[in-house]
This record gives structure tokens, C-alpha cells and sequence, in this order.
């Protein structure tokens, strides 16, 4: 029988458990980016490898006295969705779908520079786990942007620790 995956963990019940969170995933992404060890993306990252594996546990494991990170996850993720009337928070449930997303904002940020076929991939495309569509029309990111709504659009992503 599996084991229900809780999502409790995506929740922090303070800032602190927040930070060590998003610690912990900048690490893993640092990880399977640059193919580092835990050890070494902890130091980068400014956290412990104690962290990384409270909050990212499942999608690493361990080659001989390190941790590796594993090609993707079902880690619980809280992202940042764009719709018609702005921008709200929502869950995806895998690394996979994160990515998707991060893809889906590097692509509304090229179609806001003049780029109009960077959104083609995603146009009737639902984001994973969710109900909610990806916002392809142009005239609607424009509008959003004028009023000043996808200002913080690079904020999405986390860079790691502001030093």
C-alpha cells in the first residue's frame, strides 16, 4: 500500500521554515543544474544538508557518504499562475510541471519584449494539476503589465538566499 504524500510540508508555519525551504529546493535545483553534491550545494546555498533532506528528502539519494539529486520529483510546490485578472498563488505537485512553468514565464517575458510565437506551445494548454489554462493572449499580458501587475515577474523564481 503507498504512502499518502502530504503537502502539509509546502506549507511553513513560520518564516523561518520558509527560508529553510526555499533553501533546500534552490539547493536541489542547484544540484541538478550544475550536478554538485548535497554537501556542496548546502554551502552554496547557505543551508545544511540536514535541510535539504528534511524538505526535499524524496527526490535525492545517496551515493556513497553524499547525496545526489535524482532526475525529477512529486515534490509539493506553491508557484505563482498568471489569469486575466492577475497573478495567484497555486500548487504543483512535480518538478516537471515547475519547470513547465518556469518555461511559461520566460516565454510571457519574451512575447511582452515583441516575441509572439514564444507563448505558441503553451495556447490551450491547462497547467499541471491545476484547472487553470495559461494566459497566451498578448493584449491581456500587455494589460496586465500596464497596470502594473507582472512588475515582479522575474520575482518569481528563487535565486537562493539574498545576501
Amino acid at each position: 500500500m503507498s504512502r499518502k504524500r502530504k503537502s502539509r510540508d509546502a506549507i511553513p508555519r513560520n518564516k523561518r521554515e520558509e527560508e529553510d525551504r526555499l533553501d533546500a529546493l534552490a539547493a536541489l535545483a542547484l544540484m541538478r543544474r550544475e550536478g554538485l553534491s548535497a554537501r556542496l550545494a548546502a554551502e552554496a546555498e547557505g543551508t545544511t544538508v540536514k535541510n535539504i533532506r528534511k524538505y526535499a528528502g524524496s527526490a535525492l539519494r545517496k551515493r556513497g557518504k553524499d547525496y545526489v539529486a535524482r532526475p525529477s520529483d512529486r515534490l509539493v510546490r506553491t508557484l505563482t499562475a498568471i489569469d486575466a485578472l492577475g497573478t495567484r498563488p497555486i500548487v504543483v505537485r512535480s518538478s516537471k510541471a515547475a519547470s513547465k512553468m518556469g518555461r511559461y514565464f520566460n516565454a510571457v517575458d519574451d512575447a511582452l519584449k515583441g516575441k509572439r510565437s514564444a507563448l505558441k506551445e503553451f495556447q490551450g494548454k491547462k497547467i499541471p494539476y491545476n484547472k487553470l489554462k495559461f494566459l497566451t493572449n498578448v493584449k491581456t499580458l500587455r494589460r496586465l503589465t500596464d497596470a502594473g501587475l507582472l512588475d515582479n515577474l522575474k520575482d518569481i523564481y528563487w535565486h537562493g538566499r539574498k545576501r
